[in-house]
């Protein structure tokens, strides 16, 4: 059976961390825009979380913390695996539009 990984990180932490990071960036790096993009849809499901729009509020908050985490390991140590690394590698190319990094 496999170990889950624990996150005690609620929603509000990783938005402040979000928050923290875009603060460092200029505005047409491609990992601005993708945080962006990320903290917006943080605070939505946040939103809809405290409006009960989640069947399973406690699965949502998990999945959303796990995968938070693991981008912002990645944004804050600046070593990417394989799957972040086309993010990274293009983020300041200028043939690479800001909207492409949110995709």
């Amino acid at each position: 059976m496999t170990q889950l990984e624990q996150f005690t990180t609620s929603m509000d932490a990783i938005a402040s961390r979000m928050r923290t990071l875009a603060a460092t960036l200029p505005e047409r790096d491609g990992i601005a825009v993708f945080n962006r993009v990320y903290l917006t849809v943080t605070e939505e499901v946040e939103r809809r979380l405290d409006a009960g729009e989640f069947p399973d509020g406690e699965a949502a908050v998990t999945l959303d913390v796990r995968f938070a985490e693991r981008y912002l390991r990645v944004a804050e140590e600046g070593s990417p695996p394989a799957c972040w690394r086309p993010l990274f590698q293009f983020r300041r190319h200028p043939g690479v539009r800001p909207l492409q990094f949110a995709l």
